[in-house]
């Protein structure tokens, strides 16, 4: 038998005696081994290590430890687990303060077992209490006293409701043959108000799936719905060559609320991106352990509630990116409208070019605007005296624009027809933008005084072409 499989028998019995609507709270498994106390082999002083351990502390000034044979520490047996040996005395183990405050009908389990022959009741032993809300210790309903020969129960405790939960939990063990081991503390229940994801509540927004060297993927996605979706109910997946679900990672283990109407970017490591791009809300990114390895041409993003239903998916190809990248390395596709179906080629778009090519954790370069059924440029001030006085230091373009997937060059000249600067050249740009000139030519440095033209020229990949015009005084002082 496999080495870990009894324990996991016995937390998958737990799991079917708990109500279908249970979730887990909090955990602890002991997964990090040699924490905790034991003796010396020359001296008679007890080691100690602790480091690491944030989720349970331990009490144990009444033991007596004569060598490293004797302990109250975590192993690595069966994939990790709490053993006092021959400690001569009683050792308390406490967990943190645990957050029951969502939830209601909290359900503790713990497997408590022993191994050896010593059957002193007295002198080998272990007792599970809960707290709660810091009030008395009261002994856990079922097996909560375990003594002598009891080989393997699960101590479990139901029905508790409150704010703050502890368990408490004493062990003894007088033999330096035996062992009293505690393992696998769950605690779980319902939820107060619980938030139901279903499809379209969650939208794919936007991918990076071809980063720069040294740069690492992301996935935006969008809250579309009215509820405060928490994101440890979710997780990221691709699929595979026969279509299955792969990599499926959760988002994260923490309780963080997703609110309405807002984007948040998913990424493995937030120093591949944050140098790379305009960042608008750092906080409006979220860094998982595990993320999805995505292939640069093709693959398949998808977004899956804690049931492993589908939220939302997203097939892409680079054949979706505007032709005129050549180089698609560091350039995102965005979504365009929330209304349009998230498989449809025409609701992806490449990045504007103005927008630094990608716009994670905040509204996309493309996205469509609502009721734009023209091309609208404007141009102000009519005047400008870039003199960083605060008021009209630059000249700005303003495009809202009818439809993604424009190009835009854009010129200024002087007074006698001579090109000054060159604000874009055949630049991908979006559907909102704002284009500002300071003044200067393309060296940066600043021009006379006088009158400028601007030329706007914006052409789309089918030939259309909309040219606009307009002039500016440049001044000094503007009064």
């Amino acid at each position: 038998m496999a080495p870990n499989l009894p324990k996991i028998l016995t937390f998958l019995l737990c799991c079917l005696s708990l109500v279908s609507s249970a979730q887990e709270v909090w955990r602890e498994s002991f997964n990090m081994p040699e924490k905790g106390v034991w003796g010396d082999d020359t001296t008679s002083e007890i080691i100690s290590d602790f480091d690491g351990i944030t989720s349970w502390t331990l009490e144990y000034s009444a033991v007596e430890l004569s060598n490293s044979d004797d302990y109250a520490k975590t192993v690595a047996t069966s994939g990790g687990r709490f053993e006092c040996r021959d400690i001569n005395a009683e050792v308390i183990w406490t967990s943190e303060l645990i957050d029951i405050s969502a939830n209601k009908n909290i359900t503790v389990t713990l497997e408590a077992s022993e191994t050896g022959s010593g059957a002193n009741e007295a002198t080998k032993y272990l007792k599970a209490f809960s707290k709660l809300d810091n009030g008395e210790e009261i002994l856990f309903e079922t097996k909560g006293e375990n003594a002598g020969n009891w080989g393997t129960d699960t101590a479990t405790q139901t029905g508790l409701n409150g704010n703050i939960l502890q368990i408490v939990v004493y062990m003894n063990n007088h033999y330096a043959s035996d062992k009293v081991i505690l393992d696998e503390v769950v605690v779980s229940g319902e939820e107060k108000n619980p938030v139901f994801i279903e499809s379209g509540d969650l939208l794919i927004n936007e991918v990076l799936f071809n980063p720069v060297p040294d740069g690492e993927d992301f996935v935006e996605i969008y809250n579309y719905s009215e509820k405060k979706i928490p994101l440890n109910k979710l997780y990221l997946a691709s699929r595979d060559k026969e279509n299955e679900l792969t990599q499926v990672y959760s988002l994260t283990s923490e309780k963080i609320t997703f609110e309405p109407n807002s984007y948040l970017a998913l990424t493995n490591d937030t120093n591949g991106v944050f140098p790379w791009f305009y960042v608008e809300c750092p906080d409006c990114f979220l860094q998982m352990e595990k993320f999805p390895s995505f292939n640069n041409d093709e693959d398949v993003v998808v977004l899956l509630n804690k049931e492993l239903e589908i939220i939302d998916e997203f097939a892409y190809t680079e054949e979706l990116h505007l032709p005129v990248f050549h180089d698609r390395e560091g350039v995102s596709l965005e979504r365009i409208s929330f209304e349009a179906p998230t498989n449809d080629p025409d609701n992806w778009h490449s990045a504007s070019s103005f927008a630094g090519y990608a716009t994670p954790g905040y509204k996309n370069s493309q996205a469509d605007i609502q009721g734009n059924e023209k091309v609208s440029v404007t141009f102000e001030p009519e005047s400008f005296s870039p003199n960083n006085d605060g008021y009209h230091d630059n000249y700005s373009i303003h495009f809202e624009l009818d439809k993604p997937g424009y190009l835009c060059t854009i010129k200024v000249f002087d007074s006698a027809g001579r090109l000054v600067n060159t604000l874009a050249r055949n630049i991908v740009i979006g559907t909102s933008e704002t284009v500002d000139w300071d003044g200067t030519n393309e060296n940066g440095q600043r021009q006379n005084l006088g009158v400028y033209v601007v030329l706007v020229e914006l052409y789309d990949l089918k030939g259309n072409i909309k040219q606009f015009k307009d002039g500016v005084v440049l001044t000094d002082v503007l009064e």
